[in-house]
């Protein structure tokens, strides 16, 4: 199995669900910063990014620190990953 490139899954389904260009993303502190930013769409982003990258998230992890930015929600999803076994 080719390993993910998490950071290209993340950031790609994160623009689209917020609807910004990528670069918006990494321009920004916070994604609470960014006005199309709710906790609907972290929900979201959330859901697409597990299914994509075949593996789920444990509720305990799903902390505002882990999905208010974009490197601490790539961080997450590069951790889940590793305890599951993938290559990240």
């Amino acid at each position: 199995m080719e390993t993910p490139d998490v950071r290209a899954v993340v950031t790609g389904i994160t623009a689209e669900v917020l609807g910004v260009d990528p670069a918006a993303l990494h321009s920004t502190n916070a994604l609470t910063d960014l006005p199309t930013f709710s906790s609907f769409r972290i929900v979201e982003i959330v859901e697409r990014v597990e299914e994509e990258l075949d593996t789920e998230v444990e509720a305990s992890e799903l902390t505002p620190d882990n999905l208010s930015r974009l490197d601490t929600l790539i961080a997450l999803f590069e951790r889940t990953l590793r305890t599951s076994g993938v290559p990240g």
